[in-house]
């Protein structure tokens, strides 16, 4: 700073208040660093203990190194941190208003007004008494005011304190708690209202405390002083978002540019509470800086009977590759086409695959709940695919690894019947086991030319819906086979028609549920709350899980490093299941109620992330 400057600054500190001058001095100072990149506009930052929770998309945290981890799989928009460490966010997955406690269970608060659902959630926080508020914009504008307010208070009991807004974005207490403080969007104002130190109802009504102009407000939060900083949405006059600093009296004391577009919300954090995190949009993310001004620690709030618990865990119930977020068989592959299956390592549960277009080789890890589609049936395990086999493969990255994870694979049985096509034989040499096939989509070839074949000793081949000695192919026939690459060879191992197809499935889904039968379906356990359990079924045993039905006698078994059963197998029977896929396709919700209640202490000493086996009696 220039001794000009200097001088200035002095000079001004004689006839402004003395945080004004302080708080002006401090964001001149201030430097911004992109702290954290977000997959998409991101908003509700809440800081605790050196990380950053924020909302985009799902719920997501920032750790001290500034890397990203999707922590819950909810649709959340904005969350509010009380003294006790628990985390509230306003959810518009289920529409309710949730607590994340500091062992990762996930509640539900409030989900209903007047015995319906709440509609649409925006941002949270809670007075001094310990009363939640939150905002419901829902349908609401400058032209049609309707967005409404909602409080729930320590008694579990919900109101519409204030309706009539036009687009109620952020809100705060402040630090006195005597006024709740409302980012009215659309008309680019910012009200309050009076708190009642009793609880009762209603609010004082909405009065006008500033009127921020621009693109309008979204959230606030208040410093320790009880001033109030606003995330300025977008100023047209620079292009950018800023941070607004308003005294009590709505005297404007700082203003910050912020290094984005958009800035969507702002919240304290640091070891001394005086730096501040802003969530914004392009760039997506939260950014940084210290300002050397200390935050509102919020309102204590105080504890609240949950309506219920929900089965998603922090952290691996958000993440990309988790089961929960798998949904429909083969939905999250992102790199497909045919391989060739060289071969599978049991014991570390990692393939060797071939491209089949440009030969490359490479290894990717599998997905324990990795869907399966073999010989037109779903269940079938990993290991079965033969060494050289030709299969089409779903991959999924893991970081600059294109091809990280396999997620899903398909026989070539599969895939050409699903997609119409076949081998159709063009020639068969002396003794019908060595011959060439070309393949057909309908009746047009899909390939340029055919490729050479040979039956393997122990083909089996099927006719007529019929198992038989003898392939006997002529010039013509249509056909499906299970074929694997050599050196120098096509080897095939199955032939089938289209009219042995019934025939074909029908072994396949013997051996799929005598397996089942034997060693059950995988899956993990998510929640245990008393003696309910909530398990979640893989994707990968989905057409079993819907054979479940309410009332089953099952058990529970631990897995080894493996997936093989090992321990006692743990009684309990099946409440409720739900698949989350689309067609029924994809995990199976469930909820099971242990026989034996004191069960619950040993499955607490399961890991959270391991497989577990359900086993049906």
């Amino acid at each position: 700073m220039s001794q000009f400057h200097t001088a200035l600054a002095a000079l001004l500190g004689l006839f402004l208040p003395a945080s004004a001058a302080s708080i002006a001095d401090s964001l001149a100072g201030a430097k911004w660093t992109h702290h954290a990149k977000a997959p998409g506009y991101s908003e509700g930052p809440t800081w605790l203990n050196g990380e950053v929770y924020f909302c985009s998309g799902s719920l997501l945290k920032v750790d001290s190194s500034g890397k990203v981890f999707p922590w819950l799989d909810i649709n959340p928009a904005g969350t509010y941190l009380r003294r006790d460490g628990q985390i509230l966010v306003v959810d518009n997955k289920h529409k309710a208003v949730l607590a994340l406690a500091t062992n990762g269970l996930v509640s539900v608060l409030a989900d209903q007004f007047e015995g319906k659902p709440l509609r649409g959630l925006n941002d949270v926080t809670v007075d001094a008494r310990g009363n939640i508020y939150w905002t419901d914009p829902e349908g609401s504008s400058l032209a049609k005011p309707v967005g409404d307010i909602y409080r729930l208070n320590t008694a579990g009991q919900v109101s519409r304190v204030a309706s009539g807004f036009a687009f109620p974005n952020g809100l705060d207490v402040d630090p006195a708690s005597r006024f709740l403080y409302i980012i009215e969007s659309q008309s680019k104002k910012i009200l309050r209202l009076a708190l009642p130190t009793n609880d009762a109802l209603p609010l004082g009504p909405p009065e006008v405390f500033y009127d921020l102009g621009g693109s309008g407000g979204d959230g606030c939060t208040f410093d320790a002083a009880g001033n109030l900083w606003v995330a300025d949405f977008h100023r047209p006059e620079t292009k950018k978002g800023r941070i607004t600093v308003l005294s009590p009296e709505g005297k404007v004391l700082g203003q910050l540019d912020v290094p984005a577009q958009v800035v969507s919300n702002i919240t304290f954090g640091g070891a001394n509470h005086d730096e501040i995190f802003c969530t914004t949009g392009t760039p997506d993310g939260v950014f940084h800086a210290k300002v050397g001004v200390k935050g509102f620690a919020g309102h204590p709030g105080v504890a609240l009977k949950p309506l219920r618990t929900l089965a998603t865990l922090p952290h691996e119930g958000a993440h990309p590759l988790h089961a929960r977020r798998f949904g429909v068989a083969g939905s999250i592959g992102i790199s497909r086409g045919w391989y060739v299956w060289r071969k599978f390592d049991r014991a570390t549960w990692t393939g060797e695959f071939e491209h089949e277009g440009n030969g490359e080789i490479f290894t990717a890890k599998i997905l324990p709940w990795a869907t399966t589609y073999r010989h037109l049936t779903y269940g079938a395990h990993v290991d079965e695919p033969l060494p050289g086999e030709r299969v089409n493969c779903f991959f999924n990255p893991d970081g600059d690894k294109k091809r990280g994870w396999l997620v899903h694979y398909q026989d070539e049985l599969c895939q050409m019947k699903g997609h119409d096509h076949a081998w159709v034989i063009q020639s068969v040499k002396p003794g019908g086991r060595a011959f060439t096939a070309q393949v057909f989509a309908g009746n047009k070839p899909l390939e340029d030319k055919p490729r050479d074949f040979t039956l393997a000793a122990e083909a089996k081949t099927f006719r007529n819906g019929q198992r038989t000695e003898a392939p006997a192919l002529k010039i013509g026939d249509r056909r499906y086979f299970t074929w694997t690459k050599t050196a120098d060879r096509h080897v095939v191992h199955l032939v089938t028609d289209d009219a042995s197809l019934d025939a074909v499935k029908k072994i396949e889904s013997d051996a799929v549920a005598a397996r089942v039968a034997s060693e059950g379906m995988t899956g993990q356990i998510e929640a245990v709350d008393g003696d309910t359990v909530h398990f979640l079924v893989h994707s990968s045993s989905w057409f079993q899980g819907n054979q479940l039905k309410p009332g089953a006698a099952l058990q529970l078994r631990a897995t080894d490093a493996q997936f093989a059963p090992v321990g006692d197998a743990l009684e309990a029977e099946l409440v409720t299941r739900k698949n989350l896929g689309t067609y029924g396709s994809g995990v199976n919700e469930t909820t099971l109620k242990l026989k034996n209640p004191a069960d619950a202490k040993k499955l607490a000493g399961w890991k959270k992330s391991q497989s577990v086996r359900l086993l049906a009696k």
